[in-house]
């Protein structure tokens, strides 16, 4: 079973967890999420995250498959502070025994709704501007085992 100091000291994940990456194409801000592995059979699963404005407080990044939200005055700092936070959620729930129901537990519906209508807002872009479909970095290597089958 790999550990989240192992994979922290991979390539693909910034020395420091608040260091938020940019797309070398846009310059847009990256979230660096980690993709979580199944212990049995091997199946890996990305955590779906993503960034949006908030009227009131600046920007709010959101990880639906944590339930974890991070909130910052602008798009680095928000998604700085929730790579932070998935990473340090993660290793608390895996230092424990038994995961279940402490990973992949879903978000209440209305974030999980917001989620889609995100992701179909960015396809739209995607269709009219040619731009990036989502601005996520993935940790494939030595991801954290949970089990879903």
């Amino acid at each position: 079973m790999s550990t989240l100091e192992e994979d922290k000291t991979e390539k693909n994940i910034p020395g420091s967890l608040r260091e938020v990456r940019h797309c070398p194409e846009c310059g847009s801000p990256l979230i660096c999420a980690p993709v979580l592995e199944c212990a049995h059979c091997g199946a890996q699963r990305k955590l779906r995250c993503f960034v949006y404005r908030d009227k009131k407080n600046g920007y709010i990044a959101e990880c639906v498959d944590l339930d974890l939200l991070s909130q910052g005055k602008n798009k680095e700092q928000a998604i700085g502070k929730l790579q932070e936070a998935m990473w340090g959620y993660l290793e608390v729930a895996f230092a424990g025994g038994s995961t279940k129901g402490l990973v992949l537990r879903p978000s209440p519906l209305i974030h999980r709704i917001r989620y889609r209508l995100h992701c179909i807002a960015n396809w739209f872009t995607f269709l009219l501007c040619r731009e990036h479909k989502e601005h996520f970095v993935l940790n494939r290597q030595n991801p954290p085992k949970v089990c879903h089958c």
